[in-house]
């Protein structure tokens, strides 16, 4: 990190984390480590920012500027990553009984055996 003679700590990363909240032209979110960023992204990345909600999971590149109390990103790239969709269960999945109470006979058999039985 370069600093200067404020004591403010100016570095380029990359920040993997969650979005917390949302405003007009920024967003706050928190890195693995608990880190919370202000990230002010620019117009050319409005559309993209606008999409994303609380609790999206994102990598923000860009300056951060650190003055020992906040972080400020001014963020020049972003990546919005999406949960990998599930396969949709089928009656194939559900499990079947391991016995066959009908003793291989079809369901009106079955039925006329259980009538001649009373």
């Amino acid at each position: 990190m370069i600093a200067n003679n404020h004591g403010t700590r100016r570095s380029y990363r990359r920040v993997h984390g969650v979005v917390t909240r949302m405003y007009a032209h920024s967003f706050d979110m928190v890195d693995w480590d608990g880190m919370t960023v202000h990230a002010l992204f620019p117009d050319r990345l409005a559309t993209m920012a606008h999409g994303l909600g609380k609790g999206s999971v994102v990598d923000a590149y860009g300056l951060i500027t650190h003055d020992g109390r906040q972080c400020v990103m001014r963020v020049e790239r972003l990546e919005r990553f999406t949960p990998h969709p599930h396969r949709t269960v089928t009656a194939a999945d559900l499990p079947r009984p391991g016995f066959d109470f009908t003793d291989g006979l079809g369901s009106v058999a079955y039925v006329r055996q259980l009538r001649d039985d009373e």
